[in-house]
């Protein structure tokens, strides 16, 4: 083989590791960009998981109240009962109060036990969102390391490459191993 016919097979060589380097360029800012694509979603992700938690603290605090509200509730019931033993001619009167009272006691018993059912349901809502959230978060980082793994695997053969056409440019005519 001629220095010239060696020349052109060199810069032929050359050539095709330019466009396998611009080739790899191009899918490194590819995934760069997936990559950053994946970040804002992670982020928005977590955004999702705090407002979601919030939202749950929120929703303790009603259960909170809701139970302060019963106990008051209770203690009303209590006070009424050691009344009615301590005024005993007074029956009638304090009955028809009594009646009034239960009437509205239980009004707030069922709108308190509605209260509570829908809370219930958000609280469901809330865990149905958040394993969602759980999956998706698994599956991005599944899609990470499957990128990671790839874009290893082709920096390698460029590592291969490189190597063997600097092998080949530096004389050496056994092609590698």
């Amino acid at each position: 083989m001629t220095n010239a016919q060696r020349l052109d097979h060199v810069e032929d060589e050359l050539e095709t590791v330019k466009r396998l380097l611009v080739s790899t360029a191009s899918y490194a800012e590819s995934a760069n960009r997936r990559l950053d694509e994946l970040t804002i979603k992670q982020d928005r992700t977590q955004s999702h998981l705090d407002e979601l938690t919030i939202k749950q603290d929120r929703t303790q605090s009603h259960l909170d109240e809701l139970t302060i509200k019963q106990d008051r509730t209770q203690s009303h019931l209590d006070q009424l009962g050691a009344r009615v033993d301590q005024i005993g001619e007074k029956v009638d009167q304090v009955s028809d109060k009594v009646d009034s009272f239960i009437t509205h006691t239980q009004r707030l018993f069922t709108k308190t036990g509605s209260e509570i059912e829908e809370t219930k349901a958000r609280t469901e809502r809330l865990e149905a969102l958040m394993l969602k959230l759980d999956r998706n978060f698994e599956e991005q980082k599944s899609q990470f390391q499957e990128f990671q793994l790839t874009t290893g695997a082709a920096l390698e053969r460029i590592d291969r490459v490189l190597d063997y056409l600097l092998r080949q440019q530096g004389g050496n005519p056994n092609p590698p191993s």
